[in-house]
């Protein structure tokens, strides 16, 4: 069974035009329609928001410990990014194992 589609329009310089269907004519894409419906996909799929999760402080701490026990070196945003967890609980947290003296 085939979805419904809608249809849209949009203006493309000749540049672009002329770049796109350099790649449909080497193979990459069947045809105009294909690059842009995949384009606008890879877009959609690059700019997702992703939903921190929610968890206790005191679930998250562990989590956070655990993950610096196998990545020593590791900046809050990257550890927010791994764990999704919410970035200000993460750098609270992190502030607060400094203070302990847990981590440098």
């Amino acid at each position: 069974m085939q979805q419904k589609s809608d249809l849209v329009s949009a203006r493309l310089s000749p540049k672009e035009l002329e770049e796109i269907e350099k790649l449909v004519e080497e193979g990459f894409y069947m045809n105009t329609a294909d690059f842009v419906r995949m384009s606008v996909r890879e877009k959609l799929e690059s700019i997702k928001i992703i939903e921190p999760r929610t968890l206790s402080a005191e679930k998250a701490r562990k989590e956070i410990i655990e993950f610096l026990k196998e990545n020593k070196k590791a900046y809050p945003s990257d550890i927010a990014d791994e764990l999704n967890i919410d970035y200000d609980t993460v750098l609270e947290i992190v502030k607060d194992l400094m203070k302990e003296g847990r981590i440098k």
